[in-house]
């Protein structure tokens, strides 16, 4: 596709000299990645997508004014070179406002930085090689094509699309760019007008934002938690009926979609902490690929559940896909507070919420209940006589966990001899009616008498989160029928500031959110670098202060495009799409710079302002067309790739592609018209100060 465009606007020599700039950067990019340590992998293979339509850039600025200038009868040796000389600073200035711009996603840390972090390595590098290829080798093919009477002997098909494009620039276009800056006021408005309705279609909820839409994922646990004691053999017979379950789940859709599963009784799967016991039973479901399937992996969640039976006894059971990216629960609510049975009822009341929202699934929290606890508390006449709680617990756990009395060598083992009551009486609660404990004065007394004791419920385990008891909910969206920024900002709003008020807790959101919150923090930081970094280039290489600003003002019109792209292609804008919008503000300056430099060549020939607008608009109509086609042309196939494993990749490709097809009619209408205004202002400026200005 990148070759077809650039056939349509140049020889077909040039192109093919011009389309070598890509296996050259290619190779010099892979050649850096071995260097490093890196791999090709698809994050790097996307890259490398991306940068295929960026990579000709450069070698189109300089051979499409070789060839212009050759064709208007320069000398080939002096077309080449001066191709170079004259487009020297705009494709250096080009360039290095792309590589300011994929920089500080560099800076993003956390899993999204080692996840996507190939990405700006792999585009830096490419720009470098292409811009090298450019200078140095592009030059001498050029000539060598010129010396072979390239634009004397000229293809019936190329003179008609060489005819055809000259009465496209020199009449409608040309009356367009006239109108433009003739009416600037309009266009100038217009303009500002659409950027204000698509951020309407993004503040309106028409388009979502979903932090990281994973690949479509193969492996799916079902894990199931009866009460503390349950017997192996009831464990089992569940396990059984989920196997006649999944088969005859399998058998309804008529074709093959479980690859294997694997049972296991006494543990859990897929658990981030694992644990193990009779209570407890799982499977774990490998599923054919997704390209090989018709049925979705969240549909096939909810059929098979909906065939399970869930005996009495079961404490949880949840049927969950392991995710693929970054880690971490598409929802994760963290409570924090002081009580472990009152975080637990908090839990329970959260879930029993989560579970009323569509789209929501494999609901649980970290915080099971485990075997039932006794508890004491001392009695007035246990404190009259001294007794402290911790006398109470040490005289326990030595009766019934036994006390360390002695530890001798047998040989290369260390043997411990501990003294404690008989397995029998240890095992049955009637033992602490007969129990007696020392008081400080050295008296026995019935355990009765000091202590009174009540039994409930116990929990497996308790975990702390920055020094305080805490719970963590856990559950999995299906992103076809909810999105979890919706669903957690809802929680927000109304959920869990009831549960604060109720329980006297704290709440926050971990997981993907919390990722969120890190990555988004840190490209809010990148954002205000590479904005710095862009107008530092710009305003060296143009020896300008106002120029610069007029030029980046194309950049949030590129959040135009791509917020009018999702809209259009019905997906949500993600943390790729937000990359894609990095690299986009560096790529839209391009076409911006190749117009304002010839802008200034028109200027500093003393023609007057709104017709070097024009001229500039004109005579760079071909290089700003080709430079956005071929980056275009290069991602179209990405935005239709079928396959699901890919299906993450697409938002980034589709903010470049009609980000950048937005900002190309921008930068040819709008950008004229605004450098008007700029002009004009600026003159009266100099008028007020006295000092001379050129209109």
């Amino acid at each position: 596709i990148v070759v077809f465009i650039l056939l349509l606007f140049l020889n077909g020599r040039v192109t093919v000299w011009v389309a070598m700039g890509i296996p050259t950067a290619f190779l010099a990019t892979l050649a850096v990645v071995w260097l490093v340590g890196g791999t090709i992998n698809m994050i790097s293979l996307f890259a490398l997508i991306m940068a295929l339509g960026v990579i000709v850039d450069d070698a189109i600025v300089v051979g499409e004014d070789a060839y212009a200038h050759h064709k208007m009868g320069e000398d080939p040796i002096f077309a080449s070179e001066g191709g170079v000389r004259r487009m020297f600073w705009p494709v250096v200035a080009s360039s290095l406002t792309t590589v300011a711009a994929f920089l500080p996603l560099m800076m993003v840390s956390g899993p999204m930085g080692k996840i996507l972090g190939d990405i700006p390595f792999v585009m830096i590098c490419v720009l470098i090689a292409s811009l090298i290829e450019c200078f140095f080798i592009l030059p001498a093919h050029l000539r060598n094509v010129f010396v072979r009477g390239v634009g004397h002997r000229t293809h019936p098909w190329r003179a008609w699309l060489d005819s055809t494009f000259d009465a496209f620039r020199d009449g409608v276009f040309r009356r367009a760019v006239t109108a433009a800056v003739e009416y600037r006021g309009l266009t100038v408005t217009s303009g500002v007008v659409i950027l204000i309705l698509s951020i309407g279609l993004l503040a309106g909820g028409r388009v979502k934002f979903t932090f990281f839409p994973t690949p479509e994922p193969h492996i799916v646990y079902a894990n199931a938690t009866f009460a503390s004691g349950t017997s192996r053999d009831q464990v089992n017979a569940f396990l059984e009926q989920l196997r006649q379950s999944l088969n005859a789940t399998e058998k309804d859709y008529g074709e093959r979609v479980v690859q294997q599963a694997v049972f296991r009784a006494g543990a859990l799967a897929g658990d981030q902490n694992p644990r193990q016991g009779d209570q407890f039973g799982s499977i774990t479901v490998e599923l054919t690929p997704s390209e090989q399937r018709s049925v979705r992996t969240e549909a096939f969640i909810k059929d098979w559940q909906a065939r399970i039976q869930v005996p009495a006894g079961m404490e949880n059971f949840v049927v969950v896909a392991r995710k693929q990216g970054p880690p971490g629960s598409d929802l994760m609510l963290r409570l924090a507070g002081q009580d472990a049975h009152t975080l637990k009822l908090a839990s329970l009341e959260l879930q029993a919420t989560l579970r009323q929202i569509t789209g929501v699934y494999g609901i649980e929290d970290d915080m099971p209940y485990g075997r039932e606890q006794v508890l004491f508390n001392l009695t007035p006449a246990g404190e009259a006589l001294g007794l402290t709680l911790d006398d109470l617990a040490r005289q326990l756990r030595a009766a019934l966990d036994g006390k360390l009395v002695q530890l001798f060598q047998a040989g290369p083992e260390e043997v411990e001899v501990r003294v404690r009551l008989p397995e029998a009486e240890r095992a049955n609660l009637s033992l602490l009616d007969r129990f007696t404990v020392r008081t400080p004065s050295g008296d026995w007394v019935p355990l009765a008498t000091v202590a009174r004791w009540d039994t409930r419920q116990g929990f497996e385990a308790l975990r702390h989160a920055e020094s305080q008891l805490a719970v963590e909910v856990s559950a999995a969206v299906n992103g076809a029928v909810a999105n979890s920024n919706e669903i957690m900002s809802g929680l927000a709003e109304t959920t869990m500031p009831a549960l604060e008020r109720k329980y006297g807790l704290h709440w926050s959101f971990q997981g993907s959110a919390a990722d969120q919150r890190e990555t988004m923090a840190d490209m809010k930081t990148g954002l205000m670098l590479g904005l710095a970094l862009i107008y530092i280039v710009l305003a060296w290489v143009f020896g300008h202060y106002g120029w610069p600003v007029i030029i980046m003002l194309a950049i949030p019109f590129g959040l135009v495009g791509a917020i009018c792209g999702h809209w259009i292609m019905g997906i949500d804008l993600t943390i790729l799409s937000m990359f894609g919008l990095f690299g986009l503000s560096g790529i839209v300056v391009n076409d911006a710079i190749v117009l304002v430099e010839f802008y200034r060549h028109q200027r500093e020939r003393g023609m007057p302002v709104r017709e070097a607008l024009v001229n500039a608009a004109c005579l760079r109509l071909r290089a700003i067309l080709l430079t956005s086609l071929t980056t275009i042309g290069g991602l179209s196939t990405l935005m239709m790739e079928t396959s699901l494993q890919a299906q993450f990749l697409i938002p980034m490709a589709t903010s470049i592609t009609f980000g950048l097809a937005f900002t190309t009619v921008l930068a040819l209408l709008w950008l004229p018209a605004m450098l008007s205004f700029y002009e004009s202002g600026h003159a009266r400026l100099m008028h007020w100060l006295g000092r001379p200005a050129i209109v």
